[in-house]
């Protein structure tokens, strides 16, 4: 019995992936992952536009930079040097004192450039500060704003395949197509295991588990066929 413990935990992944796609369906598996990588990978490419838009083309920029400029002015202990060339002395030290999380603080320092002074349309040291703050507002409002209607339209395609599912025919094919995918994803689990299981060559966990994969036919054949070595050799 000791022999077919790794063929029974096997086993179990493969029923429980296909029982849960079956549960689930294929199409409301599929939506919610397709969902998200798609709407991460369209908001990537369309928010830049959708920014510099509202950079170049509406008042919100300037109202922006303008507001930050009055609040830190406003704020004695970080005052705003008037310094008018990119990287002056003690340039670096006013963005620590402002204490921004180490990844805006680093970017506000790279980007202390003339060239960024240009593309913002400023020329003291002040007017960079704001306007770079005010673009990177914009910039996270657009990709937060574009995510979530994209999330809500997802959601919306899903209330509509939840109506699909309830037809007869198509919620028999729904569900199986829905174990096959729930197979699929449990066949790339068990593959990423034997290739977990190749960090343990020598080791007696590595030998029990060759092993049991020698045991068993069925596990030879898995571990044989596995789609995913050739992106690790």
């Amino acid at each position: 019995m000791s022999n077919y413990y790794l063929l029974i935990a096997v086993l179990l992944v493969l029923l429980v992936g296909a029982v849960r796609g079956y549960m689930k369906g294929f199409l409301r598996i599929a939506v919610w992952f397709a969902g998200l990588i798609a709407a991460l990978f369209i908001v990537t490419k369309i928010s830049p536009y959708v920014s510099d838009f509202l950079i170049n083309n509406t008042t919100l920029y300037d109202k922006l930079k303008t507001n930050i400029i009055t609040a830190y002015e406003n704020r004695d202990e970080n005052e705003l040097p008037d310094t008018a060339a990119a990287g002056d002395a003690g340039e670096d030290e006013a963005i620590d004192a402002f204490g921004f999380p180490q990844l805006i603080s680093d970017s506000l320092k790279t980007n202390n450039k003339s060239d960024i002074y240009e593309k913002l349309a400023v020329s003291l040291f002040k007017e960079y500060i704001a306007g770079y703050l005010s673009a990177l507002s914009i910039k996270a409002g657009t990709f937060v704003g574009l995510f979530i209607v994209l999330a809500v339209t997802e959601c919306v395609i899903i209330l509509a395949i939840k109506i699909l599912e309830k037809i007869p025919v198509l919620r028999t094919f729904n569900r199986l197509l829905g174990m096959a995918g729930g197979i699929t994803l449990s066949l790339v689990i068990i593959w990423l295991f034997f290739i977990a299981a190749m960090m343990f060559f020598g080791n007696s966990l590595g030998s029990w588990i060759f092993a049991q994969v020698k045991a068993s036919r069925f596990l030879t054949y898995l571990f044989n066929n596995n789609i995913l070595f050739d992106l690790v050799r």
